[in-house]
């Protein structure tokens, strides 16, 4: 760790130059499997497991997956220096952007929050430790990893050097950092705020077995708890198929009986419960739709709508807070699917047909649709962009 005057380096060093690298480089690729070996066996994996999915994210078979993402890969280099501005409420996400970077062949900085640190610093000294290896000089010749306050001089002089800038946080950062201008020929990327659903089978939730019920909501619980619903691409509100009008009532019912029994785990600090009280206050208060309210202690509130309204990505909670509404049929959704839309996870539905149906209707929301237990799962096209093809340029 190298403390300046306006910043602290906390893996790495600034670059005086972005130097283009080819994506996918032999280096970058030896070093990508001995960081996923390092984290892999570092104590942090297993006090988090978000820090052990993202080394098994490196593995060398799924790189060589996004390897094949690239188009015309025989004519590309990256664009040079890409600055990174982390989100703070995701831990994990830099060490994605970073490396998503790095392997389309970047020179990157990387700006990490200061309410990051307690939770960052051990991963950011494993990351420092391996790039002072000799071998892995130039990387860490080209790469840092920092972090500083709200300093706009500071983030104006590295927008002012870099040829990509890569924003997370949200929409109301994506402004703030947008105060600072780019050379005319970089390029922005960010990554708004975002809201996602899910779509729920009930005739399958009604009939299911105990043991495939218990793997459902263990999965959901993956999507949700595990990072306080803070995930653009974790589910608020889950939407029953239920195309005869039967099976919602004893489905929602045996759904939310399995989820009280699977988050007796999740650590709910006072915090978080003041929260999701003064949140359904809000509710109760502006959401004229909320036909019934329901929780389990602290740990899960449940608002039933008795419909929908028409720009639901408004009933946004945290800490375990799921609105629900019964629909005929998937295609019942297609009027709401806005651009604020992000991630449908389903349990039961046919994905490949509920993509072409929602093509089809030409919606301007919804870029993934998942099963559930993989909201988490970070790749290469996120948002709608292919990032490897967005990170680098075509040399014809």
């Amino acid at each position: 760790m190298r403390t300046t005057k306006n910043f602290t380096i906390l893996a790495g060093s600034i670059p005086e130059k972005g130097l283009p690298q080819r994506p996918f480089s032999p280096l970058t690729l030896q070093f990508c499997q001995d960081f996923a070996h390092q984290l892999q066996h570092h104590p942090i994996a297993n006090e988090d497991a978000a820090w052990a999915a993202f080394s098994f994210w490196l593995r060398p078979r799924k790189l060589e997956q996004y390897k094949n993402l690239l188009t015309f890969p025989e004519n590309r280099l990256g664009r040079g220096m890409t600055f990174h501005i982390a989100p703070a409420n995701m831990p994990t996400m830099f060490l994605y952007s970073f490396f998503i970077s790095l392997l389309a062949g970047n020179a990157n900085i990387v700006r990490l929050s200061p309410r990051l640190l307690p939770k960052v610093r051990p991963v950011c000294e494993a990351l420092s430790d391996l790039l002072n290896a000799p071998v892995y000089q130039p990387i860490k010749s080209q790469n840092a990893v920092l972090t500083y306050g709200h300093d706009r001089k500071i983030t104006d002089w590295f927008s002012k050097h870099c040829d990509s800038r890569v924003i997370w946080g949200g929409d109301k950062t994506i402004k703030e950092i947008r105060k600072s201008p780019l050379p005319p020929m970089a390029i922005d990327i960010p990554f708004a705020d975002r809201y996602s659903l899910a779509i729920l089978d009930s005739d399958y939730v009604a009939s299911c077995s105990e043991e495939e019920l218990k793997n459902a909501v263990h999965h959901f619980y993956l999507d949700t708890y595990e990072v306080d619903q803070n995930a653009c691409s974790s589910p608020r509100i889950l939407l029953w198929l239920d195309s005869k009008g039967e099976s919602f009532a004893i489905a929602q019912q045996r759904w939310w009986q399995a989820v009280t029994i699977e988050i007796q785990k999740y650590d709910l600090a006072a915090i978080k419960v003041s929260r999701k009280y003064a949140e359904a206050w809000k509710f109760a208060m502006h959401t004229p739709e909320i036909s019934h309210f329901a929780y389990a202690s602290n740990r899960l509130y449940v608002y039933t709508l008795s419909s929908l309204p028409q720009d639901f990505t408004q009933l946004s909670g945290a800490f375990g807070q799921f609105f629900q509404y019964p629909i005929r049929k998937s295609g019942d959704i297609i009027p709401y699917m806005t651009s604020k839309v992000q991630t449908i996870t389903t349990l039961n539905i046919d994905i490949q047909a509920l993509r072409t149906q929602l093509i089809q209707a030409g919606i301007t929301g919804v870029d993934r649709i998942v099963p559930f237990g993989q909201a988490m799962d970070m790749d290469m096209i996120w948002d709608g962009r292919n990032l490897l093809d967005t990170l680098t340029r075509i040399i014809r």
